[in-house]
Formats: structure tokens, C-alpha cells, sequence
């Protein structure tokens, strides 16, 4: 079955959720080694590693951090989190040494990359072969040769306290006095950001409330809204008062999304630490909380991130049965490749594989996004080869299937203007034996 591998490594990926930060932010941060942790800094907390290992301004030089690193990894080197990092400094930067030593030196190497202004382009390109990434770094501001904008819209919908509104005011250009401003200014935002290449909205209230939307009136909103308005020293909304106010303008921006055309990334599931607000309640984040709204927006499209996990059952019953419903595996291979290589299993037998999205990196540096596609890209090889010796799929069937979730999904769904896989292979084909 090595004609499977072959085939699917050669497909250009469209990545569909990243947070990949521009490479000139990359640069004025001066990031090295230490930046490139993301997600398995969370298993070195978690291990015991104190936080503050990770902020800025630390007064640590790069041989104590290197030592106080290695103390660390060796508790967490048995998480795919770590596996992803040893992967791509190996693989990228020659990593062999793992000392202090070998820290510093590959702490070197990193730092030259950073000052690299194709290395970007040779990550993401190259050798990780991904045509075009969706990024979320709260900017519409990107390399538009590798990168779409996703923008977060909890800020819109967020309303607690007087400081919330006036953010919104500075980014609106105008006083929100009354309720219905508060909706043109949401309004004005969300056609912005799409005038500047936005390609999806993302809502992450689960990191800090429950996807529970209900069905406020105005009135019920707007009475919330002034409640904030009468506020002048610092208070906010307790969560009951202000879920009135969020859970209307949560309707209001999906009716926004639905005007123009716009999928909507919703968060499920897993939690990462070093972002959560609310002591990683998972329980916010359960899948069938979301079914209201799926239900009275059929006309809109909803992207569910991360396969809902660990609720990845009940996100694949409800990606199975809701047309405007997509099953999105971003994040989910390197959290577990176990569960995900189940999740594929089922997704084959319960999901038309016109209704998933395969790969989301979700990094945010791109030696995490090359060593995430080149597992993402292993599990998805090592379950086609299985259900074609089991005789469920055909090899052409696992080819097809590999196109449609690795990038031509991505294609119709979000409206980009760009080649099919078929339309790749055109004279450059890989050969299937049938």
C-alpha cells in the first residue's frame, strides 16, 4: 500500500485553522527554541514546570533555561505534544543533542530562522506541503500568498462592562449609546474585516462560558445593555445577567455570517490551558449544547473545531445528520493520534466526506504546523490502508476520499478561487495500481 502513502503525501494541503503569527511579528519578538514549546508547554506545567518559565521578562539566561527545559522533558517526552517538537527541530534543524549543549546550539539555529525571510515559505511550502493556511491572530493583516484571515468575534458579543463597549468604540470610530449601536458597530466590524480578506469567523466562547445559546428578546438584551451602561467604577455583569445580551448578539452575528456568506469556526471540546479563562471547565464545551442554534440557522454553515473532543461521538452524530453541519479535525491529531485515528474510522462509515475538514494545524509558529501535517498525514495513510484491506474502501476510493478532506473541502466551502487536487496532478500524476 506504499502507492497510498505516496499518494497522500503528495497532496497540497489547505490548512483550515492555524494562529500563525506574520513573520515580521516573528522576528520583533526575537523568537527562539523557548517560542517554538506552544502546545507542550502545557504537558511541562501540568509536569510541574512553573509558568513563569514562559513570561517575558524572565531573568534566566539560555543555559539556565535550557536546564531547567531538559528538567522538565524528560517527565513530558512521552505526549505528542512533545513528539510534534522533536519532530520538527529534527527534522528542520538537524536536532540530535538533546543537552544543554544541543539546546543552545539549536537555540542558534532557531534565532537565524527567525531572520529568514523565506523560512515561511520552505516550512509551509516545501516541506510541509500546504498550498494555504487560515490563520487567527486577531489581524486581517497577512501574507495573503500563504495565509486567509479568521477572525475571533468574542470581543462583538462579550459584553460585560463598560470597557468592553468603549474597545468596541475605538475599533468602530464611533460612540455606541444605545443598544442598536452596539449592533452597527458589530456590523461595520464584520464588514471590514471581510472587505480585508476575512474568510470565516471564529466564536471560542466555550473557553468561557457555555455554547448553550438560548433565544433572548430585544428587550432582554437591551436591558443588560443599559445595566452596563450604568456602570462607572469598573463593575461588569454577573454571567446570568449578561447571557441575555451575549445570546442576542451571538444570533445577530451568525445572521451577519449568513449575509455574507461566511462559514463560522465554532470551538469544541478540548481546552488549552495557556488560553483557558475558566479553570478548563470542559463541560462548556460539549457539541449538543450548539444543536439549538444548528437547528434555526439552516442556511448558515457551521465549522465544528477540534472533533469535539473528547464528545467526538456526538460530534460525528451531529455532523452526520445536519447538511450545514462540518466535522473539523483541526488540533485533534496531536492531542490524541489514537482518538483520531478512530474519529477517521467512524467519520468514513457516518460522515459523506464532502462534510469534513481534515487538517488544522493550530499552531503558532510553522515548525509545529510541519510536524502536525506530517502526522496528520501518516494517521490519515495508516486508516485508508486499512479500510482497503478490509475491503471497505477501494484504493481509488481512499484517493478520493484523502482529496476531498485534505483540500478540495476547503475549496467549496469557503469560496477559495483555487486549483482542485485532480487539477494538480494534471500531467504530474501519482500512479494508484488498481
Amino acid at each position: 500500500m506504499n502507492s497510498i502513502t505516496q499518494y497522500i503525501e503528495n497532496i497540497r494541503i489547505i490548512d483550515g485553522h492555524e494562529h500563525l503569527i506574520p513573520h515580521s511579528e516573528r522576528k520583533k519578538m526575537d523568537a527562539d527554541f523557548f517560542d517554538l514549546l506552544h502546545y507542550v508547554r502545557s504537558d511541562l506545567i501540568t509536569a510541574g514546570l512553573d509558568p513563569s518559565f514562559f513570561e517575558d521578562g524572565h531573568s534566566m539566561s539560555d543555559r539556565e533555561r535550557a536546564e531547567l527545559f531538559l528538567k522538565y522533558w524528560h517527565k513530558t517526552k512521552n505526549t505528542t505534544y512533545a513528539q510534534m517538537l522533536r519532530w520538527s527541530v529534527e527534522d528542520l534543524y538537524g536536532m540530535k543533542d538533546w543537552s544543554v549543549e544541543g539546546i543552545l546550539e539549536l537555540n542558534k539555529k532557531v534565532k537565524k530562522a527567525t531572520y529568514d525571510p523565506d523560512h515561511y515559505r520552505y516550512v509551509l511550502k516545501d516541506k510541509a506541503g500546504i498550498d494555504l493556511a487560515f490563520t487567527l491572530i486577531f489581524s486581517t493583516n497577512v501574507d495573503f500568498e500563504l495565509f486567509r484571515p479568521v477572525m475571533f468575534m468574542d470581543h462583538t458579543f462579550n459584553i460585560t462592562s463598560l470597557a468592553n463597549i468603549e474597545a468596541l468604540e475605538k475599533q468602530w470610530g464611533n460612540r455606541i449609546y444605545e443598544f442598536e449601536d452596539l449592533l452597527k458597530a458589530m456590523d461595520a466590524i464584520i464588514e471590514r474585516y471581510v472587505k480585508e480578506g476575512m474568510v470565516s469567523i471564529k466564536i471560542g466562547a466555550a473557553y468561557w462560558r457555555s455554547l448553550r445559546v438560548d433565544k433572548p428578546t430585544a428587550n432582554e438584551a437591551s436591558y443588560a445593555f443599559n445595566r452596563v451602561k450604568t456602570f462607572h467604577l469598573k463593575e461588569s455583569l454577573a454571567p446570568e445577567e449578561a447571557k441575555p445580551l451575549q445570546d442576542y448578539l451571538i444570533h445577530h452575528l451568525i445572521q451577519q455570517a449568513i449575509k455574507f456568506h461566511m462559514p463560522i469556526q465554532i470551538h469544541t471540546g478540548h481546552q488549552e490551558p495557556s488560553v483557558s479563562m475558566n479553570g478548563n471547565i470542559l463541560t462548556n464545551s460539549k457539541v449538543t449544547d450548539l444543536v439549538p442554534l444548528l437547528l434555526e440557522y439552516k442556511e448558515a454553515n457551521f465549522v465544528l473545531l477540534h472533533g469535539g473532543y473528547p464528545y467526538y461521538d456526538e460530534f460525528l452524530s451531529i455532523v452526520k445528520n445536519f447538511p450545514n453541519v462540518y466535522g473539523d479535525l483541526t488540533w485533534c491529531y496531536i492531542i490524541s493520534p489514537t482518538a483520531t485515528r478512530d474519529m477517521l474510522f467512524k467519520m468514513i462509515e457516518m460522515v459523506p466526506q464532502s462534510k469534513i475538514i481534515g487538517f488544522g494545524g493550530d499552531y503558532s509558529q510553522v515548525e509545529g504546523t510541519y510536524a502536525h501535517a506530517k502526522l496528520a498525514r501518516r494517521i490519515l495513510s495508516e486508516v485508508l490502508i486499512s479500510k482497503i484491506e478490509h475491503g471497505d474502501m477501494t484504493e481509488e476510493d481512499a484517493c478520493e476520499f484523502a482529496d476531498y478532506i485534505l483540500r478540495d473541502n476547503l475549496i467549496d466551502l469557503y469560496n477559495l478561487n483555487m486549483k482542485y487536487s485532480s487539477q494538480l496532478r494534471e500531467g504530474n500524476h501519482v500512479s494508484i495500481s488498481k
